[in-house]
């Protein structure tokens, strides 16, 4: 039968209108309705099962009906009623969802973790803390392969502790019991799995821009000694300030143009920009770096610059791997590990001073308040006068 949109469904589908459930769907009847209308009905099938659905997916005929077009979810086991017992509304859910008996359905589960956030993180942060002795022991009894290089080893035991500690804080204090056992399990399949020879990390960093070895952009390929026991080579003097000369010249260009555009904007009645603004901007006009370094080089197809790189070093008082904010690499050994801070951060001094030791060439943008501190063997780049030029351009 011809199915065009002037069709009714009782005379399209007049199985599916069978099963249309009269007393709950107003004045709106099968004759009056057509198989595509975007309207969600009640239905009803022979075996008394009711839920409601738009009148176009009933009409569907996706796999699970089975070439029925009017099969009901219920009668064919795709779908099954359930009750939340801490809620009390009830869905439609597959089976294996039915299985896993959960209180709440998934709205009345955000509202409530929305209520709960903050005390729930705390909790779960210090549960975590508490339980990395436990996951440290567990993590001692996987086999790693003794070919794999050290600081890949590092590396996996950071990524198999974070899932580990999380798993055993959840067990402990949301009631997930053998959740640790299952991550376990997925962490030693994984040690064997992801974990990289030598000769694989070496390809790896060569040639694949950063080394995702598990799905981490912790290790940035150009320091290939972390990888395969090459020393690091400090920066020569003359060629970081050379960088940070085009780095500055890049920077100076933009203070020009910045001033101009917040001035203009002041004549409009707009204020000047705020701190995490010209931070947004400055990483922007930093990542531009690597184009400019490459400008007309046959590099440039292959270089890559990265923002908020993870770093395998973890500054004082702090429990996870730093980020830089910018890390620019070229193939060949070329690496720039660059820090834009508003304010002195010891933070950001530890990151560029591994960058230093690395063998990269580490440049810290600095603007706003606060004094400028000197570290051997890396640049800053003192910006914070042009900054204020530009916020208070217009005035």
């Amino acid at each position: 039968m011809a199915r065009s949109l002037g069709v009714s469904l009782v005379e399209a589908y007049p199985q599916v209108a069978a099963m249309w459930l009269q007393e709950r769907n107003g004045g709106l009847t099968p004759a009056k309705a057509t198989p595509k209308m975007q309207v969600a009905v009640w239905w009803r099938c022979a075996a008394g099962h009711e839920w409601e659905e738009s009148i176009s997916n009933r009409t569907a005929l996706p796999k699970w009906k089975g070439g029925d077009v009017a099969a009901c979810r219920e009668c064919v086991g795709y779908k099954v009623s359930y009750s939340y017992s801490d809620c009390g509304h009830t869905s439609m859910v597959t089976p294996e969802a039915a299985a896993k008996k959960r209180g709440r359905c998934w709205k009345c589960s955000q509202e409530w973790w929305q209520a709960n956030e903050k005390r729930l993180k705390k909790e779960l942060s210090t549960a975590a803390k508490a339980a990395a002795g436990r996951a440290g022991t567990l993590l001692d009894a996987v086999s790693v392969p003794a070919d794999i290089p050290e600081p890949l080893i590092t590396e996996w035991r950071w990524w198999a502790a974070k899932h580990l500690q999380g798993a055993i804080a959840a067990e402990e204090k949301m009631g997930r019991e053998g959740r640790t056992g299952e991550v376990l399990a997925h962490v030693t399949e994984t040690a064997a799995r992801l974990l990289p020879t030598m000769e694989e990390a070496g390809r790896a960093a060569a040639n694949g821009g950063v080394l995702r070895l598990l799905d981490q952009a912790h290790w940035a390929e150009g320091w290939l000694h972390q990888l395969t026991g090459r020393a690091a080579r400090r920066v020569d003097k003359d060629a970081l300030e050379n960088m940070a000369w085009l780095m500055g010249e890049i920077l100076a260009a933009w203070s020009q143009r910045a001033a101009e555009a917040v001035a203009a904007d002041r004549a409009k009645g707009h204020g000047p920009p705020a701190t995490a603004e010209v931070t947004r901007v400055l990483t922007r006009v930093v990542l531009s770096f690597k184009d400019e370094l490459l400008r007309d080089s046959a590099l440039a197809p292959f270089a890559r610059a990265y923002r908020e790189l993870r770093l395998p070093v973890v500054p004082d008082g702090k429990g996870r791997y730093g980020r830089a904010d910018v890390v620019v690499w070229v193939p060949g050994g070329l690496n720039f590990v660059i820090e834009i801070d508003s304010a002195p951060n010891p933070a950001s001094a530890e990151k560029l001073a591994f960058a230093r030791d690395a063998g990269a060439f580490p440049l810290w943008v600095r603007f706003g308040k606060g004094g400028v501190e000197n570290i051997d063997g890396v640049m800053v780049l003192d910006i914070r006068d042009a900054v204020r030029g530009v916020c208070d351009a217009g005035a």
